[in-house]
């Protein structure tokens, strides 16, 4: 029996695609409602279908924008506390949805023109699938990248659903998740030809439940029989407003050596401190400098500090964002943030693009730093354990953790200051990005945040343990590294995204084509 799927009014279908777009953020920390990850393509799918293609290009950005403005709403806050914009923070964040929308909405215009006589209920869903995949993974690289809500993230929550990370990634999960999402929208319960579609959805969630259970329990038996180090993590919650106000310099310093002062207290192995937690430039800031070494060489052990950096290069002064490992014996490797954020760390193609001198968008830029991009550098070797780090932004690119680990890193470290976020969803979001990045590559992973969430996470991809959010305190964690057998590359970080980015290619190809139809179709062919 041939399913008839009937267009649905343009009301319903605005709502359906709303609806859709707020299960998708519900799926994400704090909420966390996880299990709505294989339904949230349902409203789409049922407002897209059989639509003309304006109408479900609509649709799909409808479903998008919602997404983003629920997601992301923090950016809103961010823009108007520090950027100064007021109101004007709620039109940057529209307008950063409204294009991460487009995704979204060239995924409905795609999946409407496909039919269920011509393709099945069984292998459209596997299409819109690989559809939304590839366009989701496109989300890393345009514009330098900002994917802060992939389909497959909520299942961070399960840590036995993200097993399948160390083979295709956060991305390529989002293949049966979506592809879940399709089947059962297509059953028909009144169909009993269609109730094979409810057994292919429960037995794909099964599966991954199963091999991620597998690998789960795998991977904390082998994080157990390694060696274990005491790191200490200051989490010292400087409120942003005043971090490079020199007004309050010194009681910002006499707060870091106290937190300083209780991590030696434990003997930890190693000190870590939150991004730029030092605020002030290592070796051109004499008095801070002078304080920082001193409080170093007291504490008899290292710290992988955070501090801005300025250095000369080819006659001119550059600003890096450094992560400083430093020891008794004096400052050593380091580490400069290599993936920044547009508009917020360095401003792209300033001087390429006039409009950027407006006074609106010198209002915005006038809050951006200017940082420059660090080069690509080794792990950091302490105590002879390669320390791969991360710093805040670039715990969100897959690629980035892989890099590390490739390069042979046996602890990722993230550092960060999630101040910016204030008490929104975002440190939590931020958080369960790193997650991922431990169970795709199989390394355990440090995060220190200036006011949470401070934490760690094992191989497994299991948060052991969390900080609370604005709390002023030493974290003393016991982390285990895996044994030197078990340090093997997984599947993706061998391959990295194989799947998502095949995906993205033969969905770019498809949009293609379909543009070439209609372009074919609006063009007269005699113009006589």
């Amino acid at each position: 029996m041939r399913l008839r799927i009937y267009p649905v009014s343009l009301k319903q279908g605005l709502i359906l695609s709303a609806s859709g777009g707020l299960a998708q953020a519900l799926t994400l920390p704090r909420s966390s409602w996880w299990p709505l990850a294989f339904f949230c393509l349902i409203p789409l799918y049922a407002a897209a279908k059989e639509q003309v293609p304006k109408r479900a290009f609509l649709f799909g950005w409808i479903y998008g924008l919602t997404l983003g403005l629920l997601s992301f709403s923090w950016l809103a806050e961010v823009m108007a506390g520090y950027g100064g914009l007021g109101s004007g923070g709620w039109v940057i964040l529209f307008l950063l949805a409204a294009f991460l929308a487009l995704f979204q909405a060239v995924w409905a215009r795609l999946i409407c023109s496909f039919q269920p006589g011509k393709f099945g209920p069984y292998s459209i869903p596997i299409i819109g699938a690989g559809l939304w995949v590839g366009l989701d993974f496109g989300k890393n690289w345009v514009f330098t990248g900002f994917n802060w809500s992939p389909l497959a993230v909520g299942l961070s929550s399960v840590p036995s659903l993200m097993g399948a990370a160390d083979l295709i990634g956060l991305y390529g999960l989002g293949l049966p998740v979506a592809a879940v999402s399709g089947w059962l929208f297509y059953l028909d319960l009144k169909n009993i030809k269609t109730y094979p579609l409810l057994l292919i959805s429960i037995l794909t969630v099964g599966a991954l439940y199963a091999y991620g259970h597998k690998t789960y329990t795998q991977w904390e038996e082998r994080i157990s029989q390694g060696p274990e180090k005491k790191i200490a993590v200051l989490q010292a919650s400087i409120d942003q407003m005043i971090k490079w106000d020199r007004d309050h310099r010194d009681l910002i310093l006499a707060r870091l050596e106290t937190l300083m002062n209780r991590a030696q207290r434990e003997n930890p192995w190693l000190t870590v401190w939150s991004e730029t937690a030092a605020p002030f430039s290592y070796g051109y800031d004499a008095y801070e400098t002078e304080w920082l070494d001193t409080v170093i060489k007291k504490s008899r052990t290292g710290a992988l500090v955070g501090v801005t950096a300025v250095e000369d290069v080819n006659g001119q002064h550059h600003l890096f964002n450094r992560a400083w490992l430093m020891t008794s014996g004096g400052s050593g490797p380091f580490y400069d943030k290599r993936h920044l954020v547009p508009f917020g760390e360095y401003v792209p193609m300033a001087e390429e693009l006039p409009f950027l001198k407006w006074p609106f968008f010198q209002g915005v830029l006038g809050a951006a730093g200017t940082y420059s991009q660090g080069p690509s550098r080794p792990p950091i070797i302490y105590d002879n354990v390669r320390l791969g780090i991360m710093i805040c932004f670039e715990s969100i690119f897959p690629y980035l953790a892989r890099d590390r680990t490739l390069e042979g890193a046996q602890l990722l470290v993230v550092t960060t200051n999630d101040a910016w976020f204030g008490l929104s969803w975002a440190p939590e979001q931020h958080l369960h990005q790193s997650l991922w990045r431990a169970a795709e590559n199989r390394r355990p992973l440090v995060r220190a945040a200036n006011n949470g969430v401070s934490g760690y996470i094992n191989p497994s991809g299991r948060l052991m343990a969390h900080s609370a959010q604005n709390e002023i305190e030493t974290y003393i964690y016991p982390i285990s590294l895996l044994p030197p057998q078990y340090l093997e590359l997984t599947v993706f970080t061998r391959f990295g995204h194989y799947l998502p980015a095949g995906l993205a290619i033969v969905t770019a190809l498809l949009a293609l084509v379909r543009l070439l139809k209609w372009y074919i179709k609006i063009v007269p062919k005699n113009c006589e």
